[in-house]
């Protein structure tokens, strides 16, 4: 009784089963098929509604000054700063972000000019789709009818503890002309509203994707307020809560209204050392500009600038929607020998006004660009003595030297961040070949830096040493640096004197602050020296001097502990600074292809921007082709960023492929080989560094014919090769793409016949091998397959190659002799067209095709696996029986 309950209850089971499998099946069928239409609506209706993100409403301050002068300023419609191009409308925003002139602020200051900095109130939301924003031209994104229009969509901004409101519609019309640097008859509207639909701006964005938003753009100089029906505008001291309402959900946002002004202390006490900072508070935006006068009550001192920016502590945390309204103007000076020395201290911001200059600035006779003119805030103060000139390292490490370069010159090479900025970029590489360019108008050397791993102790030690500079500190440290040329002749070496280098040598201490990826220590704190060569001096038997190509040098880095002195050497050499096209001879030699590769190698400093024109010309001296290539850097035969010391070979590489199959052969063609970036401004641009003319060629072709042979194992008899441009014979087994296990030296063009080949391997048993006609791509006469040298093809797109069934002779016989049988002769001809070359190894294992879906594929499958287990449990039933 109890086995047959146990089947009877497996059976009911199963059935069970089937029936809730099927039913489920057609609940999701009906789903799919959407037979029930009302539900249907109700779904889409749904879905249309936008979605605002909690906690992300929030203001923004954009610049006045945003691009003054050649541009209009800080407006979203033409004409704008981008006039002209594409990046116009919403994408205003992300390039002011960009340039930090734009930043999430909750305050917006009047500047010291009259001006206020412009006003965007931001929300993160979908559904923007309902604004119907344009997607290009001049007003992309620009919705501000469509929002007005919309009932669902509404912004209200109301005087905290005050009348005044501000009207978007009220904004549309009769409103004042903006003050444009060129004249312009487009209408710009005081207020305006952006849809951003395709995610431009998402640094200022938090929370979950998708980071789409609106934007309401306010320009305080025009926008009209009303209170009680009166006209009225922002005044400084005011504060006002802005409350999006979008299909029924509300964020609200504050502002207030500062006046952009700057405070300054009479009690400054720098360290009579350089770079010290003297610190303004100010409530100008972040990003702002300031230029601050230092100006010494010693006569005999000159008055030093520092022209600045706003800093600020910009959160985009849930608690707080922007930033505080002050932020931080820091000029840094040289106070170096002014011990209980007294200045005063100025600081000037934009304007066109003479007004407020005072009179004892005046007396300075200081000169200022004509931009700084409005005097903010001004302060004074005494330098304190803190030079410590015997100054001691108890103890310090050093390590793991290496020598960098840059093209040029490095445009930040006076601090850890700057040098760090070039690294990133792929403009520095460690290179310990540093190049001297003779072959341009204005010979030039690419710049240099020694850097050297070390511990921080150095770092005050050099910071308390007495100096004017970084370098003149230095000196004066228990470090020091000798740099002695190693290969001099004459026995008279060009050694460095950092005393004698007024400018074009500079120490630059980094406690973690460069690219972390030159540090094979995890304390990432060393000691860079930069060396401008185009602007300093070696010295031979102590005159000044410059170093020629082939000479080499050691540079040692030295510091005196008490634990004794630490050494650490690196070493560099001055090359020549050439550039030469990667082709036999003095001509380019270009097939028709729609990828001809032009190939140039360089010595020139790896990271260098660099670009390929190639130009073509007919007969009767008509350009039918000149195309140049984007900016490319000059990729090193090593590591681009240096970690383990100078590493890199003395030659990179630049190469771009162009289309040259309509170009009928015999045309002229010319290859120039340009700097294109990092060079000062008495260059050309793009700087032609090499160029190399030659004219278009005919397809190159091979044939080869070989026979099926006996022999040892251990060579493979070739008939006849024919080659248009040379190459090499090579022999694989298993397939032409198989394992090489033979090829010949270079072979010029032409025939050649009855070549042996020496095979690496040699085969053991009988076999069959293939012969392939390689192509020498890299015109370096070796064979360099598979990276480089690839097969001559036929016509067809294959391959030129030939097989051959090879018979091991026997060298001893046993207890038989075997005769082998008449073998046929099999011969391989073809004429070759240029391919990419075959991949070395095993053919590739074609990738399975997953099964194809049949009628009972899909939510149905679930009855079929029911019924299994229905009979499982059938049988289940029977066994417990």
């Amino acid at each position: 009784m109890t086995a047959r309950s146990n089947t009877i209850g497996a059976v009911f089971f199963a059935t069970v089963m089937v029936l809730s499998v099927v039913a489920g099946t057609v609940a999701v069928a009906g789903a799919q098929t959407g037979t029930d239409s009302g539900d249907q609506s109700a779904v889409d209706s749904e879905a249309a509604l936008a979605t605002l993100d909690n906690g992300s409403a929030k203001a923004l301050t954009i610049s006045w000054f945003r691009d003054p002068g050649e541009a209009n300023g800080p407006y979203p419609v033409p004409p704008n700063e981008y006039d002209g191009n594409e990046s116009e409308g919403i994408e205003m925003f992300t390039n002011a972000e960009g340039d930090r002139e734009l930043i999430v602020d909750n305050s917006t200051a009047r500047n010291p000019n009259g001006k206020w900095d412009m006003l965007a109130l931001h929300v993160e939301t979908d559904g923007l789709e309902a604004l119907n924003p344009p997607a290009e031209g001049g007003d992309k994104g620009l919705v501000t009818q469509a929002f007005i229009e919309n009932e669902s969509w509404d912004l209200t901004v109301e005087q905290v503890d005050g009348e005044k409101t501000l009207d978007i519609a009220a904004n549309q019309e009769d409103y004042a002309e903006p003050e444009l640097s060129q004249p312009t008859e487009a209408d710009i509207p005081p207020v305006m509203v952006f849809a951003d639909t395709e995610e431009v701006e998402g640094d200022i964005t938090r929370g979950d994707e998708p980071d789409t938003g609106l934007y309401v753009w306010v320009d305080p100089n025009r926008a009209k307020l009303s209170a009680d029906g009166e006209n009225a505008s922002f005044e400084t001291g005011e504060e006002y809560e802005a409350t999006f309402d979008i299909e029924g959900q509300t964020e609200t946002v504050s502002f207030e209204m500062v006046d952009g002004g700057a405070t300054m202390n009479d009690s400054y006490a720098p360290a009579n050392s350089f770079n010290q900072g003297i610190t303004a508070n100010t409530t100008l935006m972040t990003g702002s500009r300031a230029k601050m006068v230092l100006v010494p009550d010693n006569e005999t001192r000159e008055n030093q600038t520092a022209t600045i920016e706003t800093e600020g502590n910009i959160n985009l945390d849930e608690d707080d929607k922007g930033t505080i309204p002050y932020g931080f103007l820091t000029g840094k000076f040289d106070f170096s020998g002014m011990a209980d020395e007294s200045f005063d201290v100025h600081l000037y911001a934009p304007g066109y006004t003479n007004e407020t200059m005072t009179s004892d600035f005046r007396d300075q006779d200081v000169l200022l660009e004509d931009e700084y003119r409005i005097e903010i805030a001004n302060g004074s103060g005494t330098v304190r003595d803190v030079l410590q000139p015997d100054y001691t390292i108890e103890n310090a490490t050093i390590r793991d030297s290496k020598t960098m370069t840059i093209a040029y010159t490095n445009p930040d090479h006076d601090t850890p961040e700057g040098i760090g900025t070039q690294i990133g970029d792929g403009h520095a590489s460690g290179d310990s070949t540093i190049a001297y360019n003779t072959n341009v108008n204005n010979s030039y050397y690419d710049e240099m830096w020694l850097h050297y791993e070390t511990s921080t102790e150095i770092f005050e030690a050099i910071d308390l040493s007495p100096g004017r500079d970084s370098v003149e500190k230095f000196q004066s440290s228990p470090l020091s640096l000798n740099v002695t040329q190693t290969n001099a002749e004459d026995g008279t070496p060009l050694r460095l004197d950092l005393s004698e280098n007024s400018s074009g040598v500079y120490v630059v201490p980094d406690n973690s602050s460069s690219d972390p990826r030159i540090y094979n220590s995890s304390e990432q704190t060393g000691l860079f020296f930069s060396f401008k060569l185009n602007e300093m001096a070696f010295y031979e038997d102590g005159e000044p001097t410059q170093p020629d190509v082939g000479d080499e040098f050691e540079a040692t880095l030295t510091i005196d502990t008490e634990q004794g002195e630490k050494t650490e050497t690196t070493t560099f050499r001055i090359v020549e600074g050439k550039t030469v096209a990667v082709t036999p001879g003095d001509e380019i030699r270009l097939q028709q292809s729609e990828e001809a590769q032009v190939q140039f190698n360089s010595t020139l400093a790896r990271g260098t921007a660099m670009g390929i024109r190639l130009v073509a010309t007919a007969d009767n001296g008509t350009v039918i082709m000149d195309e140049s290539t984007g900016e490319m850097g000059l990729s090193g035969l090593g590591p681009q960023i240096c970690c383990d010391g100078p590493s890199t070979a003395p030659w990179g590489t630049i190469s771009a492929t162009f289309d040259t199959s309509d170009l009928p052969v015999g045309t002229d063609v010319t290859a120039y080989a340009s700097v294109v970036a990092d060079l000062p401004d008495a260059y050309e641009t793009p700087l032609v560094v090499q160029e190399i003319s030659g004219e278009i060629r005919a397809q190159p072709t091979g044939s080869v014919s070989v026979s099926d042979q006996s022999g040892s194992g251990e060579t493979v008899t070739v008939d006849s090769v024919e080659l248009s441009d040379g190459g090499f014979v090579s022999v694989h087994t298993g397939s032409p793409q198989g394992p090489t296990i033979g090829e010949t030296d270079y072979l010029e063009p032409g025939s050649h016949d009855g070549l042996e080949v020496e095979l690496s391997e040699p085969a053991d048993e009988d076999t069959e091998l293939y012969v392939l006609v390689h192509q020498d791509t890299n015109f370096n006469e070796e064979f360099d397959f598979p990276a480089e040298d690839g097969a001559y093809v036929t016509d067809a797109g294959e391959p030129v190659t030939g097989s051959v069934a090879y018979t091991v002779e026997a060298t001893q016989t046993a207890t038989a002799t075997a005769t082998p049988s008449p073998t046929p002769t099999a011969t391989a001809t073809a004429t070759a067209t240029p391919t990419d070359a075959p991949d070395d190894g095993d053919e590739p294992t074609p990738t399975e095709e997953p099964p194809e879906t049949t009628a009972g594929d899909g939510p149905g499958f679930g009855v079929a696996a029911a019924l299994v287990a229905l009979l499982a449990a059938v049988l289940l039933g029977r066994r417990r029986d």
